[in-house]
C-alpha cells in the first residue's frame, strides 16, 4: 500500500490546492456516540463510551470555533440521530453562528424530527447508503443487494428533505467505494444529476482500514505489542491488504471515462505520506434544474469563491449556503482566467441566445472524492493534509478516522515492518536497513 504507479495521474499544478490549514480550517468534527443502529463495513468507530455529555460537546464546539476558525461542525458518530439530545444540540451550534451538518445513515429520520432539527437551525445533512451496509429489510433470503436496489431509498429520502426544507436544507449523500461497488459510481451520479434541486453533493470515500499483511506488526509505545486478534476485537479498521487499493484516482478515471470532459475537479488536498497523493478531491458540476449539465466550475473560480468568503467572513467553506449560482458569474470568472471553464463559457453562451435564460440560475452539484489513510511499505501513515475531519482529544485535534487508537490505546499506534529472514524489526528499502520505522503521524 502507499506506493502506485503515479505515471499517468493528473498534475497537480491543474488544480487549486485548498489552504486550508489546522487552525484556519471550515469543518470541525464532532463525534456525539458511538452507538448505531446500523452495521456498515466502512465504519471507523467501535462501542466503547456511547452517548457523550453534550456539556463536553458543546465545549468542543466553542473549542474548534476558538482555536480552528470553523464554518460548519459535522455532527458524526455512531449515528448522531439517535443522540437524545440532538435538536438542542443543533441549536447550539446554529445559535454560535455556525453550520450544523449531520453525517446520518438515515434509519432513524423520520419527518417530525426532520422538522425540529431545521428549525433548531440544521444546516445540512450528509446521507450515507452504500450496498454493503446491513439495512433491515433490503437483504432478504441472504439476496445481495447492489446500489441501483438502494436507489429509491435514496430518492425517498432526497424527496423528504426537499419537502420539509423546500431546497434550505443542504444535502450530500456520501458512498463508501468497494470492489463490489466501483462499477456503480456513475449510476448514482447520473440519479443525483436527475434531482439538482433537491442533492447538492455526492461523496465517494475509498475504503480504507489498517492492513493485516504477512510482515507487518503493530505496537504501542507504553503497551507494547498488539496482536492481530486485539487489534480486529479492538479496532473497527482492519482489513486484507487487497480489499483497500482503490484510490482516489481510479474514481476519477471512472467519471471521466463516463462523463468527458463535463467532469473535471477543481481542488484538492494531498498527502502526508506521498507526494502525488489525491487525499480530498472536490468538483461541482454546474446544470439546470432539467439535469442538463454545462460543466464543471474550474480552480479559478474556487480560488475566488474562497478567498471572497475569507474576504468577507473571514473563514474558509466547505459548503455554501446557495446552491444556485448566477450564469454571469460563471462567465465572469471563465473570461478572467479560469480555462477550466472554456468548453462551459461556449455552451453557456449558446444559451444566452435566449433571453428568458438570462436570469435563470444555474444549480451547483459537487462531486467529492476522498482516500483515507494508507499505510505504505516503508511503515509510515500517508495521512491528509490539512485534515478537515479532525475532532478534539484531550485539548488537541487528532484525525477522526483514527479516533478510535486514542480511545484504546492513548495514542496511535507504531506500524512496524518486520524482516523474517533477519530475525529483525526493520525492512531492507533501496539498501536502506530501517529498525523501528513508526507510522505515527503528527
Amino acid at each position: 500500500m502507499g506506493f502506485y504507479n503515479t505515471e499517468n495521474w493528473p498534475e497537480k499544478s491543474r488544480y487549486y490546492r485548498w489552504p486550508w490549514s489546522n487552525n484556519d480550517n471550515p469543518v470541525g468534527w464532532l463525534e456525539i456516540t458511538d452507538l448505531c443502529n446500523l452495521h456498515c463495513k466502512g465504519c471507523y468507530r467501535k462501542a466503547m463510551e456511547g452517548h457523550r455529555d453534550i456539556e463536553t460537546l458543546k465545549s468542543e464546539v466553542d473549542f474548534f470555533i476558538r482555536v480552528r476558525n470553523i464554518d460548519t461542525v459535522c455532527i458524526a458518530g455512531g449515528e448522531p440521530l439517535i443522540y437524545p439530545r440532538i435538536v438542542e444540540l443543533v441549536k447550539y451550534i446554529a445559535d454560535r453562528g455556525v453550520k450544523p451538518n449531520i453525517i446520518t445513515n438515515t434509519q432513524a429520520l423520520t419527518k417530525e424530527l426532520l422538522k425540529e432539527l431545521y428549525k433548531a437551525g440544521l444546516f445540512g445533512l450528509t446521507c450515507h447508503f452504500d450496498m454493503l451496509q446491513e439495512r433491515p429489510g433490503l437483504n432478504k433470503n441472504d439476496k445481495k443487494i447492489t446500489e441501483l436496489d438502494l436507489m429509491p431509498l435514496r430518492q425517498k429520502v432526497a424527496d423528504l428533505v426537499y419537502e420539509v426544507g423546500k431546497g434550505k436544507i443542504y444535502t450530500t449523500f456520501n458512498t463508501t467505494v468497494y470492489h463490489e461497488n466501483f462499477k456503480y459510481i456513475p449510476d448514482i451520479v447520473k440519479w443525483a444529476r436527475k434531482n439538482p434541486h433537491k442533492v447538492q453533493g455526492l461523496d465517494f470515500i475509498t475504503y480504507r482500514g489498517i492492513p493485516i499483511k504477512e510482515g507487518v506488526i503493530f505496537d504501542v509505545e507504553e503497551a507494547g505489542e498488539v496482536t492481530r486478534e486485539d487489534l480486529k476485537k479492538d479496532l473497527g479498521y482492519v482489513e486484507d491488504a487487497s480489499q483497500i487499493d482503490i484510490t482516489s484516482v481510479d474514481v476519477y478515471n471512472l467519471l471521466k471515462d463516463h462523463f468527458g470532459d463535463k467532469y473535471e475537479p477543481c481542488a484538492y488536498l494531498g498527502g502526508t505520506g506521498h507526494i502525488m497523493d489525491y487525499k480530498w478531491w472536490g468538483q461541482a458540476l454546474l446544470m439546470e434544474k432539467n439535469g442538463k449539465v454545462y460543466g464543471s466550475i474550474g480552480p479559478r473560480t474556487m480560488e475566488f469563491l474562497q478567498i471572497i468568503h475569507h474576504w468577507f467572513k473571514r473563514r474558509y467553506f466547505m459548503y455554501l449556503r446557495k446552491s444556485t449560482v448566477s450564469r454571469f458569474l460563471i462567465l465572469f470568472t471563465a473570461l478572467i482566467g479560469d480555462r477550466q471553464l472554456k468548453s462551459t463559457r461556449r455552451r453557456l453562451l449558446l444559451t444566452l441566445l435566449n433571453p428568458v435564460k438570462w436570469f435563470q440560475p444555474l444549480y451547483s452539484q459537487s462531486i467529492g472524492i476522498n482516500q483515507p489513510p494508507d499505510m505504505m511499505e516503508n511503515g509510515m501513515a500517508s495521512m491528509c493534509e490539512s485534515c478537515p475531519d479532525a475532532c478534539v482529544w484531550e485539548g488537541n485535534l487528532v484525525s477522526s478516522c483514527r479516533l478510535d487508537e486514542y480511545r484504546k490505546y492513548g495514542r496511535l499506534m507504531n506500524a512496524i515492518v518486520y524482516n523474517k529472514d533477519t530475525d529483525k524489526r526493520g525492512v531492507e528499502i533501496e539498501g536502506t536497513t530501517k529498525e523501528e520505522i513508526g507510522a505515527e503521524t503528527k
